[in-house]
């Protein structure tokens, strides 16, 4: 059980409670269920409990109601004071928002070591960066001491952030790089040569890694040279993550493992095209999970890192009109039987002229959409408009809605590549919460060990 789980409940509890909390119609729902882009379509609004919305439509400010629902899953704070409200809460949404909170897997930075890097290695990088390298260097070292390790495999090494620093300030350790990326490797040989790091002390490696690479599996035992490593990942983008769990219990020289993921759109599901997709353990196959790409693409936000918005000032930002803009515009389409499935879609971004008014963000969307101007008149779209302008709030609030349960779903995948690794044979599994949140909010690192030293 990862110890961040406390004592009070066992794993087959949570997994059971968890899975029954993403599989609840609600959350489904809100996490594919009813893009809300379709909102209008769906009646996604009338879909919700009917005391949350009415309570919701009796607040003056539609953006009070999105700030107490993203306060409520804030875990990161000793004291927190919510903003005030006007009215009190139905009780039966902030149960919900609590068992949602509760749920999730705490986020709070453990507390543990860091290192004050050097100015000749931060000078490259950003203040998120220097943060997370401060903090992994520490732990890794502590890990390398601990286990009497000598070597790292940093695969998903990026521009070597990570791996020079390891090399850099260990003379201990040796490193062996791994990327798919020859710019980010060129990168990252740059840096350790203006550091004087030398190559028999920092290896690289331009490969791409996947399930289907047997020969890189081979060249990492050729480098291991009969050593025992720890194979690290600084935020392993998507499915990276699970081949590192993989290569982690296939490879007997590697002892150990510490890997952060991130980018969990990039997750591939289950399928007999793609056998060894998510979920990867057997307690989560047996229960059938899925997350649908608007879950996964959920688990990547950090509604609480947001910018506060200033409430004494009118709602009228880009972001909030071009939502309800493509919601509209979506519903026109659907009532006017545009079917724009088969249509090749030119790549446009939103230009700030676009969300003035919703005739400038439609007529913008059809022109790169390929449909003809005639398709639909000036006098349809203001008609729409008019229709459904007050639906801001109700879309503002569901898009909310659908960003709340990213905790639930990084918990479901992190809990998925506990128990992978646990069906292995691993030992000592957890999931660390070791970055400051606010700083790096995919701060969950899976950490194993093998056999006693």
């Amino acid at each position: 059980m990862p110890a961040l789980l406390g004592t009070t409940q066992g794993l087959d509890d949570y997994a059971t409670s968890l899975c029954d909390l993403l599989e609840s119609p609600l959350v489904r729902q809100i996490t594919g269920g009813i893009h809300v882009n379709d909102a209008l379509i769906q009646n996604a609004w009338d879909a919700l409990p009917q005391e949350w919305t009415r309570w919701w439509s009796s607040l003056p400010d539609h953006r009070r109601a999105q700030h107490h629902l993203i306060d409520s899953i804030d875990d990161t704070h000793d004291s927190f004071t919510p903003e005030p409200l006007v009215g009190i809460p139905p009780d039966s949404l902030t149960k919900w928002l609590e068992q949602l909170r509760s749920a999730s897997l705490p986020r709070a930075q453990r507390a543990g070591p860091s290192i004050d890097l050097p100015s000749e290695l931060t000078a490259q990088m950003n203040t998120k960066k220097i943060a997370e390298v401060s903090v992994a260097a520490a732990f890794i070292q502590d890990a390398c001491t601990e286990r009497n390790i000598t070597r790292v495999i940093d695969i998903g090494s990026g521009q070597g952030y990570l791996s020079v620093t390891l090399a850099y300030l260990f003379p201990q350790l040796r490193v062996l790089a791994i990327d798919g990326s020859k710019s980010q490797i060129a990168a990252s040989r740059s840096f350790a040569e203006t550091l004087g790091v030398p190559e028999d002390k920092l290896n690289h490696l331009v490969r791409y890694v996947d399930r289907k690479t047997p020969a890189l599996a081979e060249e990492m035992t050729i480098w291991a040279d009969g050593q025992k490593c720890i194979l690290v990942g600084l935020h392993a983008c998507g499915q990276l993550s699970e081949h590192m769990l993989r290569y982690f219990t296939q490879l007997p020289f590697v002892d150990s493992l510490a890997a952060v993921g991130c980018c969990y759109n990039h997750i591939v599901p289950r399928s007999p095209e793609c056998p060894d997709g998510f979920p990867i353990s057997a307690r989560l196959r047996s229960r059938h999970v899925t997350l649908s790409a608007t879950a996964l693409m959920t688990g990547c936000q950090a509604p609480n890192n947001w910018e506060r918005t200033d409430l004494c000032s009118p709602d009228d930002s880009a972001f909030s009109n071009r939502r309800l803009y493509r919601a509209i515009l979506e519903k026109l389409l659907h009532d006017k039987q545009i079917d724009i499935s088969a249509k090749s879609r030119t790549p446009w971004g939103i230009r700030k002229g676009d969300t003035v008014s919703f005739v400038k963000f439609a007529r913008r969307a059809m022109y790169s959409l390929g449909i003809e101007e005639d398709a639909v008149s000036d006098e349809d779209l203001i008609e729409y408009d008019e229709k459904y302008r007050d639906c801001k709030g109700q879309i503002a609030i569901l898009w909310t809605l659908s960003v709340l349960c990213c905790k639930l779903v990084e918990s479901v995948i992190a809990l998925d590549r506990y128990c992978y690794l646990v069906e292995q044979g691993a030992r000592e599994v957890d999931v660390v919460p070791i970055f400051d949140y606010r700083v790096s909010p995919r701060n969950l690192m899976m950490v194993a060990r093998k056999d006693a030293v």
